[in-house]
């Protein structure tokens, strides 16, 4: 608790004199990327800079309709999923503003609390355990403060801080209380000068996006080297400029699959959005499809498996002590603390109910504080006559001075209470070591009711395959009983001495093959989320406490309540704003939603993009002219990629599930480009000589077989097959979407031929078509059956 500063604060005229100033903190609560970042990833990227610049040309030499349906998809990509993504991130900042926590200030002599946004320079700003520093300060007094400024410095200890000593924004306390007095703020302090921790967005990739940024990158790539040579090529055989162009245009929307991108974010942005509205802020746009990646899920007793609403039950003497002597001991040490946590709270309430009226002396007055935190396990209160420590039994109580209190607390946490050691020196403390140095004087029992929804979480992980790990401060067997109540089967348990005792080999062992931790100190935890990634998996921390932050930073994905500590919520990637793990397992299923959305886009946007590219190569290599048209290709696409992409990313539809990137998405996307690319390029030779060398007329056969070829990617994405009518009845409303899309892209050319340069095929052409679409299909289901030729691919670039 927080008595009335010597400094009673600002007036309300003082604070209006340094608002008129603009001395004010004045910021906005950001989730994501900025309104530039949205606008330039999805305008402004190199490949809409080529295509661009292509166009430009293709409109200056007068090929209108090639900039129109050649750019028409593009742009429509871009600005749709430009303006998707930041209404989207309004909402995302409008929730976080609303979930922010006010700072408490004193003005005009009482504390009140403001949103950190208008906190104003020389405003008195209590500080607590927990409490991250929003501006920069003066600390004016000081009671046993202790600061962590790792963010800020990358030095883990903490620093103590004393009356007249400057702190930072970015930094929080973790023990101890004082006041500080703000004297930067706003663009002035620290947090907001340093752009590495303030100013850039630090965008942590998922393994799906990994995967699709490598995919991207090396189509760059292919773009930047074959693109020149394209154009050589053409040149050298004498095409016009604005066929060269034409081809170029072409080649660029074949070969990078830019509409993947747009739909990766969108589909995100959406799944954010989504689940937000479940009492869940998210902080990270892909953090809800990273929960889909989770192999093991880490996590604290108190808060998670328990209310966190803790009550004392008994208090048990030692050594004859006299029940009244410990009262008025308790209620002396726990009304001295400058700050109660959730334990020492309750531990006042039932000792001030109990303790006798005072008389005497007492110690004299209170000298200094030491208090608790998760690397000591006690804290103390310095008198003048006697020091008063209260901590784990094992921390304070020495076997030889307490026969049978170690053991009877042992019995007592094995039945999942919580056991303190209460204990005294009847002398001022000098230094700092009071472990097993006091003279014992009782056991207090506390209990913590179990959350009545926790073991129907736990059993929801269970069933989704992913690991569950309790890592908690408390005692052994206090956390090994309140887990096994929440339904939890204990296998193999460490300490974090055990631990700490442990080689690296050991230690990566011990944390596999167990999955509950005690006693474990703040990086202890973080050892234990390290250890775990570099054995391949992808890691969840949820934490609520100053204690759990380097856990939380370690990890792939951090999960902070909202009750907890505002720097544990400042490092998460999620907040669970009602306090509860319930929400964790609905955002499992909606991040896997997303990674199948993802999956599935891949498939249909790959699939086109390697064929595309393949049919281009052969026709080069057999001398013939290029076979595609921007105006074809591009009208193509759209009706039998985009628009299947779109209703997939919006989940009106659902792509069949798909575990393995590798194995159910590249497999499919290889074979399918493969096959249909050297069934393309027979159908382009033999309808081409067949027209007597017509262009038009085999480029017009090529578009036909791609408008039917995609609708059967489309149709495969989703488990229908072309050779079995059982999987177009009960996947009928994709049967139906799949004719519809393909008819209504094929007749667009038959009644604009001028506009699309078709050629009606004649009744030769069309068996030719049919014949060779049919076969595709039936080898592409023979290949994707046995897979033995992409098997021997993965075999071949196996290292």
């Amino acid at each position: 608790m927080t008595s009335l500063p010597s400094h009673p604060g600002l007036t309300a005229a003082d604070v209006a004199e340094r608002v008129r100033r603009g001395e004010t903190n004045a910021y906005h609560a950001r989730v994501g990327r900025t309104y530039w970042q949205i606008v330039r990833d999805n305008v402004l990227n190199l490949f809409n800079l080529v295509l661009f610049t292509l166009l430009v040309i293709v409109l200056i030499l007068q090929d209108y309709s090639t900039v129109l349906f050649a750019g028409f998809s593009v742009v429509t990509n871009s600005i749709l999923g430009m303006l998707q993504e930041i209404a989207a991130k309004r909402k995302l900042d409008r929730l976080a503003a609303l979930a922010a926590q006010d700072v408490a200030v004193w003005r005009d002599g009482q504390l009140t609390s403001v949103p950190a946004h208008d906190i104003v320079k020389d405003d008195v700003i209590p500080i607590e355990p927990g409490d991250r520093l929003v501006v920069d300060g003066r600390i004016l007094s000081s009671s046993a403060l202790e600061i962590d400024e790792s963010q800020l410095t990358g030095e883990s200890d903490a620093v103590f801080k004393e009356e007249g000593s400057e702190v930072s924004s970015g930094s929080f306390c973790i023990a101890g209380t004082g006041l500080m007095l703000a004297t930067r703020v706003g663009r002035d302090s620290t947090i907001n000068q340093l752009s590495t921790i303030a100013k850039t967005y630090k965008n942590v990739k998922t393994p799906t996006q990994q995967r699709i940024n490598a995919l991207v990158e090396i189509t760059l790539i292919g773009m930047l080297i074959i693109g020149p040579m394209l154009f050589l090529y053409s040149l050298r055989n004498g095409e016009p400029l604005l066929q060269i162009v034409r081809n170029e245009v072409v080649f660029v929307t074949s070969i990078v699959p830019q509409g993947l991108v747009l739909t990766a974010v969108l589909s995100l942005t959406l799944g954010a959005i989504s689940i937000s509205r479940h009492q869940t802020l998210v902080q990270r746009v892909n953090a809800v499809e990273s929960m889909a990646n989770v192999t093991v899920l880490c996590f604290d007793k108190t808060g998670t498996l328990t209310r966190n609403q803790l009550a004392v039950q008994e208090v048990i003497t030692l050594n004859g002590t006299p029940p009244e002597a410990v009262y008025a001991r308790l209620t002396l040490y726990t009304g001295s603390l400058a700050h109660l946590n959730h334990t020492a709270a309750a531990v006042a309430d039932y000792s001030r109910q109990r303790a006798p009226s005072s008389n005497g002396a007492g110690p004299g007055a209170k000298v200094r504080e030491i208090p608790f935190n998760s690397s000591r396990k006690w804290g103390a209160v310095v008198f003048e006559r006697e020091t008063l420590i209260l901590g784990a039994p094992e921390r304070v109580l020495h076997p030889a001075s307490s026969p049978g209190a170690l053991e009877r607390a042992g019995e007592l946490a094995a039945k999942g209470l919580r056991v303190l050691a209460f204990a005294h020196m009847p002398e001022a403390l000098s230094g700092s070591e009071t472990e097993h140095a006091g003279d014992p004087l009782a056991l207090i029992v506390l209990s913590d009711q179990v959350r009545p929804d926790i073991q129907q979480t736990l059993n929801e992980f269970q069933e989704l395959n992913v690991t569950l790990k309790v890592i908690s401060g408390d005692n052994l067997d206090t956390v090994k009983a309140i887990a096994t109540q929440a339904g939890m089967e204990i296998h193999t348990a460490y300490t974090g001495d055990q631990l700490e005792a442990m080689n690296d080999t050991e230690l990566e062992a011990a944390v596999t093959s167990a999955n509950l931790f005690a006693r474990i100190e703040p990086n202890t935890k973080r050892k234990i989320v390290a250890a775990l990634k570099r054995q391949g998996a992808y890691v969840a921390m949820v934490g609520d406490g100053v204690n759990d932050v380097p856990a939380l930073k370690e990890a792939h994905l951090a999960v902070a309540m909202n009750d907890g500590a505002q720097i544990s919520k400042d490092v998460a990637d999620i907040v669970l704003l009602n306090n509860a793990m319930t929400t964790l397992p609905r955002a499992f299923r909606e991040g896997t939603a997303i990674t199948q959305v993802i999956y599935g886009t891949t498939k249909l946007f790959l699939t086109k993009n390697l064929y595309n590219i393949l049919l281009i190569f052969f026709a080069g290599f057999m001398m013939l002219p290029f076979p595609t048209s921007p105006v074809q290709m591009s009208w193509i696409t759209f009706g039998t990629v985009n628009i299947p992409a779109t209703l997939i990313a919006f989940q009106l539809i659902r792509p069949t599930f798909m575990k393995e990137f590798r194995r159910d998405v590249l497999d499919y996307v290889i074979t399918a480009g493969v096959v249909g690319s050297v069934n393309l390029a027979v159908l382009f030779v033999v309808s081409y000589f067949a027209s007597g060398n017509n262009l038009y007329a085999g480029r017009s056969a090529v578009t036909l077989f791609i408008a039917l070829y995609g609708t059967l990617i489309f149709w495969n994405t989703h488990s229908v097959e072309l050779f079995d009518p059982r999987t177009w009845v009960r996947h009928w409303r994709i049967t139906l979407i799949g004719f519809v899309l393909t008819f209504l892209t094929m007749l667009a050319p038959f009644v604009l031929p001028t506009w699309f340069e078709f050629v009606p095929p004649s009744p030769l052409i069309w068996v030719l078509i049919i014949a060779i679409f049919l076969l595709t299909a039936a080898i592409l289901a023979v290949v994707m059956r046995y897979r033995h030729l992409i098997n021997q691919l993965w075999l071949l670039l196996r290292p």
